[in-house]
C-alpha cells in the first residue's frame, strides 16, 4: 500500500457551477511534483483526467495539466510516460505583435508553457473542458475534450478517438491572427517494439486535413496508424508539417511560432537525435469581441489485441474500418463529421441526472467520472472470437452481436472480468450497455464445468493445488499474458477453488441480468451449470444445517481476512442465490429443483437468524462479533433483483443503522466512508490488513443497499465519504480498491468502484434522491 504525501496545491472540490458545460472536477493548473512510484503497487502520481479513446479501443490518458501521459494501447499494459512533445500549442498575432506558448504546464526545451493559474480543468465523462485564462495575450481560450463513449451505442463507444474541440474568443481591442496546433510525436514504432520511424502521410478529405503515421512492420505482425487532423470549414486554413524536430532552429515549433501556420515537410532538419513529429496547424482571424471554434482530433488503429503467444483479438472498431491497421485518419475524419452527433446524444443521457436538484452535486460528479475505468481499465472488446484465418476477423468462434467484452481487476492485479469484484461493478454495464453484461456474465456459464488440474501454487500459503475444478466458479477469466476467456483463474493468491462467494455470486448475477434485460433464455441456458454451481458450494455445508461453513481461512473476496464457520457475508450470498436458484426453476419448469431449493433457503434463514444475530447486527462469522461493513450483501443483491427480504426486515434495518454508526461515524470522523470492520465497542478491526481499509467499491454497494432500504441519509453519508478521498486525495481517474485510514492506498484504477452504478438503481427502485 502506499500513502498520498503530495497534492497539487489549492484543489478546489467540489466545483460545480451552475452552466452545464462546465459540471465536474474543478482543479486549476498548479504545477505538481514527480509521483513517488510504489516498488510494489502502481502509484502514478495525482495527474490523471479523463482518457481519450473508446472501450476496448486501447486508450492515451490525459492530465489535467494538458499533456498525454497515460499509455494504455497496448491491452493489458499499463505505461506512464511523459511526453512534452505531445499536444496543443497556441499562437497570437496583433500586427507585428506575435506570441506563442504551449498549452499545457509540462514545459518543454525551447516552448513555453502555461504557468501557474493559467487554467482549470473540468472532468465528467466521457467529456472534460480546460479554461485557459490568458489576459497577456487578449483570448479567453476553452478546450473540450470528447470521447464518444455513448449508452446503448454499441459502434461509437468502441472507436479509438478522440475529439478537441477549441473555442476562441478575441477580449482584446484588436483583430487578431490565431493559431493552434497540435503535434505528435512519432512513437508508434516505439509501441510496437520495432526500431525507426514510421511512414507519413498528409491526408484531407472534405472535412478533414492531418497526418497519418504509419508504423513500420513489427514482429508480431501488428499493423498500425494514429493519426492527428483539423476540420477544414469556413475561413479555417489549416497546414500540416511531418517528419521534423519541435525545437530544431528549422524545427516545427519555431515554424508555427512565426505565424501560426506551417509550411509543409520541405528544410532539412538539423536536430539530430530529436524526436520526428507530425503536425497540424488551424489558423483563423478572429475579429475583436468575436469567437472563433477550432477543431482536431486524434485517432489510431491497432486492429488487434494481442495477449499470450499466439493470441490475438479483432476489435471492436475492426467492424467498421477493417484489419489492415491503416485506418487512423478515416477514424479521425469520421469522428470530426460526426462529434455533433456525438454530443447532443451525451448531452441527452446526461441532463436527467446533472438538473436534478435532489442528487447532490459531488454524487453527479463521482459518477459520470467513474465510468473513466471502461475506457482506461485494459479493456478488451472484440469484434468476436480470437482472429485467425485469412481475413483475421474470428468469425465463427462464438460469434454474437456485440462480442467479448473484459475489464482488468486493476493494473496492478491483472485478471480479467474479476466474478467477486465485478458483482458489484457490472451495475454500470447493467445500465448503460446491457448486452455487453449478458456477454460478460454468459461467458462463466461454460467455466463451472470445466476441469483443469494444471498444477499451482498458492502466493499466499506455498501449498499446492490445480487451477481449477469442475463444479467451482472460476475467479477470472484469464490474464493478458495468457488466453483470455479459454484460460480462467489466472489469479493464484489462493485457492479459489474453496472460495464461498464465488458460486452464488454468478447464480445472483445470472438471475439479477435475466430480471433487468426481460431474457429469460439468460438463466435457461445456464441451468444445468446454476445447478451444479449450487450443488458445489452445498457440499460445504458439513453439519447440514443450511449454512456452507467457512475454513478458518480466507476463502473469499477478502483474501487476507480468514473466516470461520457460517459468516454474515457467506451466508447472506447462499440465503439469496437459493432464493434465486429456486426462482430459476421454476422459470425451467424444474419444480422439483425449484421447490428444494426453497425448502433449502428457508432451513439457512432459520439457522443465520439463530446464529448471527446479535441484538444490533449480524455477526462477522461464527466466533467474531466484528461489525462487517458488507455483511449483508446477500440481501442488497436480493433487493435489487425482486427476490424481496431473506431476512426479518427490522433486523436489516437494525443492522444498516448499525454499520452507519459505527463503520462510517466512527471511523475517522465520519469523512471517509465506512471501514470494513469494526469492534461493538468503536474500536477498528485490526485482525488483519483488509479488515482495516475502506473498499471503495463495497462502500457504494452498501450505500445503495441503505438507500434502496429508505435510509437515504445513511446512504448519501456513507458514499459521501469515499467520494471525498477520491476527489480530495489525488486519486481521481485513478480510484483504489482501498484505503486507511491514514491515506495509504493500493491496488488503482480498480474495477469495484463502478459500484456507484448501483446507487443509480436503488434511487430508481425507490424514487429516493434526497440531498446528500
Amino acid at each position: 500500500m502506499t500513502r498520498e504525501t503530495t497534492l497539487p496545491p489549492a484543489i478546489e472540490w467540489p466545483r460545480i457551477p451552475a452552466v452545464a458545460w462546465r459540471r465536474g472536477i474543478g482543479l486549476p493548473y498548479e504545477p505538481a511534483p514527480r509521483p513517488r512510484v510504489s516498488t510494489q503497487l502502481v502509484d502514478d502520481g495525482p495527474w490523471a483526467g479523463v482518457p481519450v479513446g473508446g472501450m476496448g479501443a486501447g486508450s492515451i490518458g490525459r492530465t489535467y495539466r494538458g499533456d498525454f501521459r497515460r499509455w494504455h494501447l497496448t491491452i493489458g499494459e499499463h505505461r506512464v510516460d511523459e511526453r512534452p512533445l505531445d499536444g496543443f500549442s497556441l499562437f497570437v498575432g496583433r500586427g507585428r505583435a506575435t506570441a506563442a506558448v504551449g498549452l499545457s504546464t509540462l514545459e518543454a526545451p525551447a516552448r513555453p508553457a502555461l504557468g501557474v493559474g493559467q487554467g482549470t480543468y473540468h472532468a465528467l465523462f466521457p467529456r472534460a473542458w480546460f479554461e485557459h485564462d490568458l489576459p497577456d495575450l487578449g483570448i479567453r481560450l476553452v478546450e473540450e475534450q470528447l470521447s464518444p463513449v455513448i449508452p446503448g451505442d454499441y459502434e461509437s463507444s468502441a472507436l479509438p478517438v478522440g475529439i478537441f474541440t477549441f473555442t476562441l474568443e478575441n477580449v482584446g481591442p484588436d483583430p487578431a491572427r490565431v493559431g493552434l496546433m497540435f503535434g505528435w510525436q512519432d512513437d508508434l514504432a516505439r509501441e510496437r517494439g520495432v526500431a525507426g520511424p514510421g511512414r507519413h502521410d498528409r491526408c484531407a478529405t472534405a472535412g478533414a486535413t492531418g497526418v497519418r503515421m504509419t508504423a513500420p512492420a513489427a514482429p508480431d505482425g501488428q499493423p498500425a496508424s494514429l493519426a492527428i487532423a483539423a476540420g477544414t470549414s469556413g475561413d479555417v486554413a489549416v497546414t500540416t508539417a511531418s517528419g521534423r524536430p519541435l525545437i530544431a532552429a528549422d524545427g516545427i515549433w519555431h515554424d508555427f511560432a512565426s505565424d501560426g501556420a506551417l509550411d509543409g515537410d520541405a528544410g532539412a532538419s538539423d536536430g539530430v537525435g530529436e524526436p520526428e513529429l507530425a503536425a497540424v496547424a488551424a489558423t483563423v482571424e478572429v475579429p475583436p469581441g468575436e469567437r472563433r471554434q477550432l477543431v482536431f482530433a486524434l485517432a489510431w488503429d491497432l486492429p488487434y489485441g494481442l495477449f499470450g503467444p499466439g493470441v490475438r483479438f479483432a476489435r471492436r472498431h475492426t467492424l467498421r474500418y477493417g484489419t489492415a491497421g491503416e485506418a487512423a485518419f478515416d477514424i479521425a475524419g469520421d469522428a470530426l463529421a460526426e462529434r455533433d452527433g456525438w454530443r447532443a446524444a451525451i448531452e441527452a443521457w446526461q441532463r436527467p441526472i446533472l438538473e436534478d436538484s435532489r442528487r447532490p452535486d459531488w454524487y453527479k460528479a463521482a459518477l459520470f467520472n467513474e465510468l473513466y475505468l471502461l475506457v482506461d481499465g485494459g479493456t478488451i472488446w472484440t469484434a468476436d472470437g480470437p482472429a485467425d484465418g485469412a481475413d483475421g476477423t474470428g468469425r465463427g468462434h462464438g460469434a454474437n452481436d456485440v462480442g467479448r467484452f473484459a475489464l482488468l481487476e486493476s493494473v496492478d492485479y491483472r485478471y480479467y472480468n474479476t466474478l467477486d469484484v465485478d458483482f458489484y461493478a457490472s451495475f454500470a454495464l447493467l445500465r448503460l450497455w446491457p448486452q455487453l453484461e449478458l456477454s460478460v456474465a454468459r461467458a462463466f456459464v461454460p467455466t463451472v464445468a470445466l476441469d483443469d488440474r494444471q498444477p499451482v501454487r498458492i502466493v499466499a500459503s506455498g501449498a499446492r493445488s490445480v487451477r481449477k475444478v469442475a463444479g467451482a466458479v472460476p475467479h477470472d477469466l484469464g490474464g493478458p499474458d495468457e488466453a483470455p476467456f479459454e484460460r480462467p483463474n489466472r489469479y493464484d493468491f489462493q485457492d479459489v477453488n474453496v472460495w464461498k462467494d464465488l458460486n452464488p455470486k454468478l447464480v445472483l448475477r445470472l438471475w439479477r441480468d435475466a430480471v433487468a434485460s426481460g431474457d429469460t433464455d439468460v438463466v435457461r441456458d445456464a441451468w444445468p451449470a446454476i445447478r451444479q454451481a449450487m450443488a458445489f458450494i452445498e457440499a460445504m455445508d458439513r453439519d447440514g444445517d443450511g449454512l456452507p461453513e467457512h475454513d478458518g481461512i480466507p476463502d473469499q473476496t477478502y483474501d487476507t481476512w480468514p473466516m470461520s464457520g457460517p459468516s454474515a457475508y457467506g451466508g447472506s450470498l447462499w440465503l439469496a442465490a437459493l432464493t434465486a436458484a429456486s426462482r430459476i426453476g421454476s422459470a425451467c419448469g424444474d419444480l422439483d429443483a425449484a421447490d428444494r431449493f426453497a425448502r433449502l433457503a428457508q432451513r439457512a434463514k432459520e439457522r443465520f437468524e439463530a446464529l448471527l444475530w446479535r441484538g444490533d447486527r449480524y455477526a462477522f462469522d461464527a466466533t467474531s462479533d466484528t461489525v462487517m461493513a458488507d455483511q449483508l450483501v446477500g440481501q442488497w443483491y436480493a433487493d435489487a433483483s425482486g427476490l424481496g427480504d431473506l431476512l426479518d426486515r427490522a433486523r436489516v434495518e437494525t443492522a444498516l443503522r448499525t454499520i452507519h454508526r459505527l463503520n462510517v461515524r466512527s471511523f475517522a470522523g465520519g469523512s471517509m466512508g465506512p471501514v470494513n470492520g469494526m469492534l461493538p465497542d468503536g474500536r477498528v478491526d485490526t485482525s488483519s490488513e483488509q479488515s482495516q481499509e475502506v473498499w471503495t467499491g463495497t462502500a457504494y454497494a452498501l450505500a445503495a443497499f441503505m438507500i434502496g432500504r429508505g435510509l437515504a441519509d445513511e446512504g448519501w453519508e456513507t458514499a459521501r465519504g469515499v467520494a471525498d478521498v477520491t476527489y480530495r486525495r489525488g486519486l481521481w481517474f485513478r480510484t483504489p480498491e482501498a484505503y486507511d485510514e491514514r491515506g495509504d492506498f493500493r491496488a488503482s484504477i480498480y474495477l469495484r468502484p463502478l459500484a456507484i452504478w448501483a446507487i443509480e438503481e436503488a434511487l430508481e427502485r425507490v424514487g429516493a434522491t434526497d440531498r446528500g
